[in-house]
């Protein structure tokens, strides 16, 4: 057994991981995502060839930074995932502010803070799918794949991949607001019929019957959007995996 590339391989399955927005949550024990590291490290090394020729570093220094550098690369498609889960939760702030919920938060493990209701049923949600989808099966095939597309200790970053990750932030942010525009559609138009019946009937207290229609209104169209919202997360599930396939090339 090459220790040497066997390191580089746990390093980097590791940095996917830790920052796995499922695997790494705060949630799952230590152990756990360690024996995950260990079971696919020995996956994915019982699937490569042995190298020819061993590696050899002039110090321990260059070795650390060789495995720092299989530990980014793996933190860099663990990140995407990060951001494509942000694009559910950032949506969910942003439903459940126009629904008239901002306060209503739940705890989220994951980022050891406050997060909108509809976030985290639809970060539940997407969740399921992607087991559904069988993404985890996408995702294992991507790490036995990774060796070849990126040689381990072959890894070099590029300008191109800060812009893709930069790029990719400002899409995920549109995505968000894609996501609960019908919502904020709605809930626009609730207002202005609201407006016109304050005028049109100034004795009727439209503040303490607002936030109830708002909120009403609000549960009926995401009840209604169900279906075509579970469609678009499917392609959002497609979109992520195929977006971390693009990012290997990066490196």
């Amino acid at each position: 057994m090459d220790i040497v590339l066997f390191s580089m391989i746990a390093m980097r399955i590791s940095g996917l991981i830790f920052m796995n927005p499922l695997f790494g949550r705060r949630n799952v024990p230590n152990n756990a995502k360690a024996a995950m590291v260990l079971v696919f490290t020995f996956l994915v090394y019982s699937t490569m060839e042995e190298p020819e020729l061993s590696y050899e570093f002039a110090s321990s220094f260059l070795y650390g930074f060789f495995l720092l550098k299989e530990f980014l690369v793996g933190y860099v498609l663990g990140y995407v995932m990060e951001l494509f889960f942000f694009v559910i939760t950032h949506a969910g702030s942003i439903i459940d502010f126009h629904m008239g919920l901002s306060m209503s938060m739940v705890y989220d493990p994951q980022t050891n803070a406050q997060i909108a209701m509809s976030g985290n049923l639809y970060q539940i949600f997407y969740t399921l799918i992607f087991f559904a989808v069988d993404g985890h099966l996408v995702l294992i095939r991507m790490l036995l794949r990774s060796g070849e597309l990126v040689p381990y200790g072959e890894v070099v970053f590029t300008q191109g991949l800060a812009l893709a990750v930069l790029d990719l932030f400002r899409g995920c942010v549109v995505l968000a607001v894609r996501f609960a525009f019908p919502i904020i559609a709605i809930e626009f138009l609730v207002e202005v019929a609201v407006g016109i019946m304050m005028k049109m009937a100034p004795q009727v207290n439209v503040f303490v019957i607002n936030i109830q229609i708002k909120i009403a209104v609000g549960f009926l169209v995401l009840l209604f959007l169900l279906s075509p919202m579970k469609s678009w997360l499917e392609d959002l599930m497609h979109q992520m995996l195929m977006t971390m396939q693009e990012f290997l090339n990066y490196l």
